[in-house]
């Protein structure tokens, strides 16, 4: 399934980037007024989850397909109906739109059922590879051992969500629902991220003719299972898993559990790396660069304002961005193509540059107060924003472009070499 798994996360980033663009199109000052404001919650529920959730989860599945394999006949189907529940309410504009982190939410029996179906064939596909995982979990080969952390990760999502149910609350206060949901399991999923991007920068290393062997680093996956279990009992130790102290608790979880392993990764890998202009080189130093840049913000200190999505989105995009080379090899060795597209190292300095842009426009804008989730420009008359978050709406046109370029491509290799494949059997 791994093939199918490609497709899913390559259709489920292209949608996301068309809502993100619809998104950025609301906050850009004047062109906000061509854009339906009932919608924009809607557009902006459907990008996070397309985009981030579904199209990095899919992807994760899809390593796993690689390097753990298993026999999973079930769970792509399971996740093929979730995305598509989701992405058919999201583009709908029904139910209410719920702006709680980590999950986005529709408050629509549609997208109840698309969440409960991709994440139990999320799920699945991690239970059936726990003994796996468990037994190469401190492999001295980085790429199995970061994928092993991720799959054990997973089942810790699932834990926390359990975990975190009967602190719901009331649903009439839709947003603080959904957070206590959402806030353990989500910060979990940061680790899993984490771990996935551990893997993409040591394979694009690999592929650079850099190979990797573990000492000691082999059991920094120890700090995230160590944190990520604390985070499991975030709502158990916790009256309110959102509570200002609880969220001090796993924000000091996840900076130190996460940032400190990964920082010390990152040294490994660089101190040996040189850059050159390959796709695969191209896609590293880009990526660390888009990760650092998230990193600093948040250590920098953060409010809730613009500088919280930059933070997100230099994380975040980081993975996507190393996804992205990844996928050119991908092609290449599934036999679709005997060659890098030409317009792949555009394509990625586009979407990388773009997010650059895009992420230091919403930290400017942040920093001088703008807020986060917010329709339109009538916040603020500051010459200072309304520049900053101009700048955010050029990064958004090139990671767009880059975004669309990426997306064609791919779906065009993908579709032609699989009717070449049907063709010669």
């Amino acid at each position: 399934m791994e093939r199918p798994l490609f497709l899913l996360s390559i259709v489920s980033l292209g949608l996301g980037g068309l809502l993100a663009f619809l998104v950025a199109l609301a906050r850009t000052p004047i062109l906000y007024k061509l854009f339906p404001p009932g919608y924009f919650y809607h557009a902006l529920v459907g990008h996070v989850d397309l985009a981030i959730v579904v199209f990095l989860l899919t992807f994760t599945m899809l390593l796993w397909n690689r390097i753990i394999p298993k026999r999973d006949p079930i769970s792509f189907y399971l996740v093929l109906l979730g995305f598509l529940g989701i992405a058919l309410i999201s583009l709908s504009g029904k139910g209410t739109a719920v702006s709680n982190n980590y999950l986005p939410t529709i408050d629509h029996p549609l997208f109840f059922a698309g969440a409960i179906l991709f994440f139990s064939g999320f799920w699945l596909a991690s239970i059936v590879r726990l003994d796996l995982a468990i037994k190469n979990l401190f492999s001295k080969d980085p790429t199995i051992n970061s994928l092993s952390a991720s799959v054990v990760l997973a089942l810790m999502m699932l834990l926390a969500t359990l975990t975190s149910i009967p602190k719901t609350g009331s649903h009439s206060e839709l947003y603080l629902f959904y957070e206590r949901l959402y806030w353990a399991p989500g910060h979990i999923h940061q680790f899993l991220n984490g771990a996935v991007l551990l893997f993409s920068w040591y394979f694009l290393a690999k592929l650079l003719g850099v190979e990797h062997e573990l000492k000691l680093l082999r059991y920094a996956n120890l700090s995230f299972l160590f944190f990520s279990v604390l985070l499991v009992l975030v709502p158990v130790i916790f009256e309110d898993p959102v509570s200002r102290s609880a969220k001090v608790f796993t924000e000091i979880s996840y900076a130190i559990g996460l940032g400190i392993p990964i920082f010390l990764h990152a040294f490994n890998i660089l101190r040996r790396l040189v850059f050159n202009y390959s796709v695969y080189s191209i896609t590293l130093w880009l990526s660390m660069l888009l990760y650092f840049l998230g990193i600093l913000i948040a250590y920098a200190g953060l409010k809730s304002d613009l500088r919280v999505p930059a933070h997100y989105h230099g994380a975040v995009t980081s993975l996507t961005l190393a996804l992205m080379g990844i996928s050119y090899h991908l092609v290449k060795e599934y036999g679709w193509v005997k060659d890098f597209p030409k317009v792949a190292r555009f394509q990625l300095f586009m979407y990388g540059f773009g997010m650059v842009l895009f992420v230091l426009g919403l930290y400017f804008a942040g920093f001088k107060g703008a807020p986060r989730k917010t329709y339109g420009t009538g916040f603020t008359d500051d010459p200072f924003v309304l520049l900053s978050l101009g700048l955010m709406m050029v990064g958004t046109v090139f990671a767009v472009i880059g975004g669309v370029i990426f997306v064609i491509s791919m779906l065009r290799i993908s579709l032609k070499g699989r009717h070449a494949s049907i063709s010669a059997n």
